[in-house]
C-alpha cells in the first residue's frame, strides 16, 4: 500500500557550531515571557544564516546552556518555530531549519502516528463552548457513527502564536462511553493532553479525510472572516480495539491560514 504524508523532514542536516547567541532577541528579553524572547532570538539568527535552512540547531541541552533557561522554556520556544514552519522536529536527528522565513500560515507536517501526536502537543486551543448533543443523520455520517447517539461537542479555536487572529475552528465530538472528557469553557486546552488523559493507548487507528467548503456565517464569526470563504476541513477520526470510535475532530481552516503539502513514497 502507498502511504500519503504531510511533507516531513528528512533525516539529513548538518548541525551548526554554536556558542553564545550572536544577536540579541528584537524587543529586549523583558518584553514579554522569556520563552518568546528566544523565540525571537532564534528566528532573528535563522533569518540572517546563523543557521541556514537544512542544517540543525543545536540541541535542546545546548540551547539551555546558551540562553540559561530551563528546558521548558526551551521547548516552548522551538514550538513556537515549529508552528511558524521555520523548523522541524524529527526523533533521532533533531531540529532542523526548513526556511528562513515564518510563515503567516498554520503548517502540518505529518507522515507517522508519533508526528500526528506532536502535532496535537502543539495544538493549543481555547474552548468556546461545551455541552452535548445528539448526532443528526449528516453529522453522524461525517464523524462514521449512528444517529441518535449523545456525544460531547467542544468546540474551540486554534491561534498562532503571538497572534490574535484565530487559525482555524476545531470542533471535537467524544464518545462517552469511553471517556470521561470534561473541559471548562474558555479555557485552553491540549489536544494531545485531551487524547492522553482519556484515551491513552487505546487509540489504534487514525483516519485522515480532507475536503473544501464554504464557512457559514456562525463559524465566520469566530473566524473573523466573510460568511462564505473558502475553508480547508481536516476531519481526523481516532480508533481504539475492533475499529469503535473514540473521538473525532473536526478542523475548519480559511483557505489563506493553511498550507498542507504532501510527499508520495512509492515503495
Amino acid at each position: 500500500m502507498t502511504r500519503s504524508s504531510e511533507r516531513a523532514a528528512g533525516p539529513g542536516g548538518a548541525r551548526q557550531a554554536h556558542g553564545k547567541p550572536e544577536s540579541p532577541a528584537p524587543g529586549g528579553e523583558s518584553d514579554g515571557p522569556r520563552y518568546k524572547s528566544i523565540f525571537r532570538t532564534l528566528s532573528h539568527d535563522i533569518r540572517t544564516g546563523r543557521y541556514p535552512v537544512m542544517t540543525l540547531l543545536p540541541t535542546e541541552h545546548e540551547l539551555c546552556e546558551m540562553f540559561d533557561a530551563s528546558r521548558h522554556t526551551v521547548r516552548e520556544a522551538v514550538r513556537m518555530l515549529t508552528v511558524a514552519g521555520m523548523v522541524s522536529r524529527r526523533p533521532g536527528v533533531g531540529t532542523r531549519v526548513e526556511t528562513a522565513r515564518a510563515s503567516t500560515r498554520f503548517t502540518q507536517r505529518i507522515s507517522q502516528f508519533p508526528d500526528l501526536l506532536q502535532y496535537a502537543r502543539n495544538a493549543a486551543l481555547l474552548v468556546r463552548d461545551v455541552r452535548t448533543v445528539k448526532l443528526g443523520k449528516r453529522l453522524a455520517e461525517t464523524l462514521g457513527c449512528e444517529a441518535g447517539l449523545s456525544w460531547l461537542h467542544i468546540n474551540s479555536i486554534k491561534t498562532l502564536d503571538d497572534q490574535d487572529t484565530p487559525a482555524a475552528c476545531t470542533l471535537i465530538y467524544a464518545d462517552p462511553a469511553h471517556s470521561g472528557v470534561q473541559v471548562e469553557v474558555k479555557s485552553r486546552i491540549s489536544l494531545l493532553r485531551l487524547i492522553e488523559d482519556h484515551f491513552g493507548e487505546r487509540i489504534t487507528e487514525v483516519n485522515q479525510e480532507f475536503s473544501a467548503t464554504p464557512i457559514g456565517a456562525p463559524m465566520a464569526r469566530q473566524l473573523r472572516v466573510e460568511p462564505k470563504t473558502a475553508g480547508f476541513v481536516i476531519t481526523r477520526r481516532y480508533y481504539g480495539e475492533g475499529g469503535v470510535l473514540l473521538l473525532a475532530t473536526i478542523t475548519t481552516f480559511p483557505h489563506d491560514r493553511m498550507k498542507y503539502s504532501m510527499t508520495l513514497n512509492v515503495a
